[in-house]
């Protein structure tokens, strides 16, 4: 098991480097095992894609279990936030514009 957690929380790191910290890594990988040009060059070229491929996969669970965190909360978003904003602003709007035009028959009356 403590061997299952090291290698998960190695992958977990590994996604979150840079591609240049990758790249490098993959590299002193090809030195060490003394690998052969192409074959070094293909490794550290699938090697930074897969991370890439990790860390696009990554984002999208992180965001999907914040959004239904969020959703069981009850919280609003800035989206839900503004269109209430927007909506309160055009009744607001309607309130005030029947008082205008009343003010205005009631001058002209006088």
């Amino acid at each position: 098991m403590s061997n299952l957690k090291n290698a998960f929380y190695a992958s977990v790191g590994l996604v979150l480097k840079s591609k240049d910290k990758v790249e490098a890594a993959a590299r002193k990988f090809v030195k060490d095992n003394k690998l052969e040009a192409a074959e070094g060059k293909k490794f550290i070229d699938k090697t930074v894609k897969h991370v890439e491929s990790a860390k696009k996969d990554l984002s999208k669970k992180i965001n999907g279990a914040v959004k239904n965190a969020v959703d069981k909360m009850g919280f609003m978003t800035h989206k839900e936030v503004k269109a209430l904003k927007d909506e309160l602003h055009h009744f607001k709007k309607q309130l005030i514009q029947p008082k205008r035009s009343k003010s205005k028959v009631k001058k002209k009356k006088k």
